[in-house]
């Protein structure tokens, strides 16, 4: 059951299928009352272009009544002001997509996490540009853990660790919680605010797997989230075939990784999924990855 919540999350911002369309990141609402649900691709002074799961619509702005390029914002926001909650996957995939920084964003397939506190816990994970990642472990609407990572030279003590950390604290309602996060160092690598825990992991632990890594977690949710040897073997790939050993995509793999999430995705959901992501052209306009781009 955790295993099919998972995925059908994952459909529900990839695939945009009409059941799933409350979960689309953009909404445009005809001059009839006709909705669209989809990403937008491009927004000028006379057209919109929205993919759909139908295709994609070209709309003369004079047949538009409304345009939400976050029609869900107000639950979004709902879902993350309590406290001792870790945001929904969707509040933070919005903050990715939309901050200028992002020039790419798409879905692979989760690498197998065989020790420390996240071993064996079903997740979603996301690349964004060549070596950031964005992993959510559990229930994606309701996380018992969220983590920004990254590969390569480049370490967060620069401006990405910033960055990440920026991207956590506008989600997190509570000042000491923020506290803890912003006290995480080479030197103080674990912190505590109230029921979340946080924790620097950087190259060269057990758990690392060759990244630098901000985790937020619930230590109390993490037992009841892990699963078998087996059920989580079925939604995982090695690491090794996935990412070469400085953490980028291997290009020679790609193909097959994107085939195996395609299969992974359609036998937990019983859906035909084939968009997996964006990227901002040279001009900045959103374009649509497919899985056989």
């Amino acid at each position: 059951m955790k295993a099919i919540r998972l995925a059908c999350a994952a459909a529900g911002l990839l695939a945009l299928p009409a059941e799933a369309a409350d979960r689309a990141p953009d909404q445009v609402t005809m001059n009839d009352g006709t909705k669209l649900h989809g990403l937008i691709l491009q927004n000028t002074r006379d057209l919109v272009v929205i993919q759909t799961d139908t295709g994609e619509a070209r709309l003369p702005k004079e047949f538009i009544r409304r345009i939400d390029d976050a029609p869900n914002d107000e639950a979004v926001f709902a879902d993350i002001v309590r406290r001792d909650e870790l945001p929904s996957w969707r509040s933070v995939v919005h903050d990715l997509r939309t901050h200028d920084s992002v020039r790419r964003f798409e879905q692979i397939p989760p690498t197998a996490i065989d020790q420390g506190l996240l071993r064996n816990i079903p997740y979603l994970s996301f690349r964004a540009n060549d070596r950031w990642e964005f992993n959510v472990y559990g229930n994606p609407d309701k996380p018992v853990a969220i983590e920004f990572g990254l590969f390569g030279s480049e370490r967060p003590g620069d401006r990405r660790r910033q960055l990440f950390r920026e991207f956590i604290a506008g989600h997190l309602q509570d000042k000491n919680q923020i506290r803890a996060l912003y006290s995480l160092s080479p030197k103080k690598r674990t912190a505590r605010g109230g029921k979340l825990a946080f924790r620097l992991i950087r190259p060269g632990d057990p758990d690392s797997y060759g990244g630098t890594w901000i985790v937020v977690y619930r230590p109390d949710l993490l037992p009841g989230a892990r699963l078998s040897d087996q059920a989580y073997a079925a939604l995982t790939r090695p690491f090794e075939v996935v990412n070469n050993p400085d953490g980028s995509l291997r290009a020679d793999k790609m193909k097959e990784n994107v085939n195996w999430l395609d299969q992974a995705m359609k036998a937990l959901t019983g859906q035909d999924s084939k968009l997996r992501g964006f990227y901002r052209d040279k001009n900045g306009v959103f374009r649509v990855l497919t899985s056989g781009s």
